[in-house]
């Protein structure tokens, strides 16, 4: 039989806490609490108060939900109480000794999809709308929660199933009546398959980005107004900034919201030939290294002085990462020493900005920003890394039957492929997942959850 379950299910620290109690001897257990004095109608909040013993715990709003109309469901019960500490830990105690045991990591939200109150990808989903920072992430979890994202997955293992059943019927067809299929068919309609993933893969590169956020990293010479930049960007004094060369050591990291956006920019040490110590040598390492696990460079150059042969070497690494990058032209307030001389310089987006003045900031934020609006025109996206590894390895798995259905081999042969593909899919919407595979993914949910 399954076990009733509990769990604070809002935050730390609020004036009003949520407690979450699930399973078979839900309302049992809270008529332990209540002094079995309390009838509770389905969804209607009750006023009553909570014992501890013969005194009164807290005086709370009790809602029950009767199963299957629950968020698990199961019979749920939700306690609405004072946030004192106290009131939240000895409920949970009372709780538990009533019958309850203490939920795990997502377990609410597992049993929702056990059953079938949700699927993979709505929960998976729920998830990321929890832990949404900025309004493009949650707009984009929201819509793996809504069952958008379910829904247009579904389309696609509908068409796949039906042309894998064509095929098998036909292969089960010893005595050839049916018509048989011809090549281009099959091939046009795996085509057709192969697009609907397609378009959904290659989102990914940006609805990750919506999701964690883009990393920047700012990049120059000592003094090009790296910091300066960086303050100017988030609105206030986050690097220290002077007139000595070398002032930033470390990487400094500080995320902020751009047109909805998130946004981690990392101000790194100046990069020079000669390191005036072992602590800036180490400061270059870790400006090298930000730029390589960055998304985007801003390279930083001092419009006010020639290039020098640092930067030079330094623009070669930053094309060698191959990596979006942006050219911040600095200090427009000073007298101009004349266009930076750098090879291909000029196939690069520029900006020419005073950090001092704030002219050019608003064009390279939106800049920074202008590919996450690359949305499919229906507005789906992904952004988890477990359903774009389960579409791509049912694109492989469709490519393979192609290559297969190419060469004129028997329909056994192709049509594994298919069923492969179709398992993906399955697997990606919970269908045919493992319990270990379930327990890793809910693991990930927070508490109450």
């Amino acid at each position: 039989m399954q076990s009733t379950i509990c769990a604070l299910a809002s935050g730390q620290g609020g004036a009003v806490a949520l407690v979450r109690l699930s399973g078979p001897d839900a309302l049992v257990i809270t008529h332990t609490l209540t002094a079995k004095t309390q009838l509770f109608e389905p969804r209607r909040q009750t006023f009553c108060p909570l014992y501890d013993g013969k005194n009164v715990l807290d005086k709370a709003l009790v809602t029950y939900f009767k199963a299957p109309h629950s968020f698990t469901g199961e019979d749920v019960v939700e306690f609405a109480v004072h946030g004192s500490p106290y009131i939240i830990g000895r409920l949970l105690e009372r709780l538990c000794q009533a019958g309850a045991v203490l939920a795990k990591r997502g377990e609410f939200s597992q049993r929702a999809f056990l059953n079938g109150k949700m699927d993979l990808v709505e929960a998976q989903g729920l998830c990321d709308v929890i832990a949404a920072g900025n309004k493009a992430a949650h707009r984009l979890a929201m819509s793996a929660l809504d069952g958008k994202l379910s829904a247009r997955l579904d389309e696609i293992k509908t068409k796949l199933t039906e042309l894998l059943a064509q095929i098998e019927v036909r292969l089960d067809d010893v005595d050839e009546e049916m018509t048989p299929l011809s090549t281009e068919f099959i091939t046009q309609e795996i085509s057709v398959v192969l697009a609907h993933i397609k378009s959904l893969t290659d989102t990914f590169s940006v609805g990750r980005l919506i999701k964690d956020g883009v990393k920047v990293a700012i990049v120059g010479a000592p003094n090009s107004g790296k910091s300066s930049l960086l303050n100017a960007l988030v609105g206030f004094d986050r690097a220290i900034v002077t007139d000595v060369c070398g002032t930033t050591r470390d990487t400094v990291e500080e995320t902020l919201e751009i047109n909805g956006q998130k946004i981690i920019l990392t101000d790194t040490a100046g990069i020079r030939s000669h390191a005036l110590d072992v602590a800036e040598q180490e400061g270059m390492r870790r400006s090298k290294r930000a730029m390589e696990e960055s998304d985007v460079i801003l390279f930083v150059l001092d419009l006010s002085r020639a290039v020098t042969p640092e930067e030079k070497q330094l623009w070669q690494d930053i094309q060698d990462t191959h990596k979006r990058t942006l050219i911040v032209l600095n200090k427009s307030d000073k007298p101009s020493a004349g266009t930076p001389n750098l090879a291909d310089l000029s196939s690069y987006t520029q900006f020419t900005v005073s950090c001092k003045k704030g002219d050019g900031l608003d064009a390279l934020k939106n800049a920074l920003t202008a590919p996450l609006n690359e949305v499919e025109k229906d507005g789906l996206m992904i952004s988890n890394l477990r359903h774009y590894e389960e579409l791509l390895r049912a694109q492989t798995e469709l490519e393979s039957a192609q290559l297969q259905l190419a060469k004129n081999v028997g329909g056994e042969i192709y049509a594994e492929h298919l069923r492969g593909a179709l398992t993906h899919l399955k697997d990606l919407l919970g269908e045919v997942t493992p319990d270990d595979i379930l327990g890793v993914i809910f693991s990930k949910f927070c508490m109450g959850k």
